[in-house]
C-alpha cells in the first residue's frame, strides 16, 4: 500500500514504538472492501489496504470500547516495513 507522503509524515509521528511482540497478521475484513487505515483509532482515514495483504501488528490499544491494531507493511516472512497505521483489530488475522 502506497500513503501520500503527508499521510506517511502524520502516520509516522503517531506510530507507536515497534512492540517486541510485534505479530504477521493478514488482513481479512469480512466486507470484502478495503481495508480503512487510519491516523489514530477511530481517526482520520489515511490510507486502504487489500484483503489477503501481510501486514505487522505491533500495537495493539482500545478505544470506544473496540480493539485496534498498529500496521505495518509486511510479506510472509514477517518482515517488518515502513508503518501505515490503526486498523480495527478484528479485520485482521494473526499467527
Amino acid at each position: 500500500m502506497k500513503l501520500p507522503p503527508f499521510a506517511l509524515a502524520i502516520v509516522t509521528a503517531a506510530a507507536p514504538a515497534v512492540a517486541q511482540q510485534a505479530r504477521t497478521c493478514v488482513v481479512a475484513d469480512p466486507t470484502g472492501t478495503l481495508l480503512n487505515v487510519r491516523d489514530t483509532p477511530n481517526g482520520t482515514v489515511v490510507g486502504e489496504i487489500t484483503n489477503g495483504a501481510w501486514v505487522k501488528a505491533t500495537d495493539r490499544t482500545t478505544s470506544r470500547g473496540k480493539p485496534w491494531v498498529f500496521i505495518h507493511d509486511s510479506d510472509r516472512n514477517g518482515t517488518l516495513g515502513e508503518p501505515l497505521g490503526w486498523v480495527f483489530a478484528a479485520y485482521v488475522k494473526c499467527r
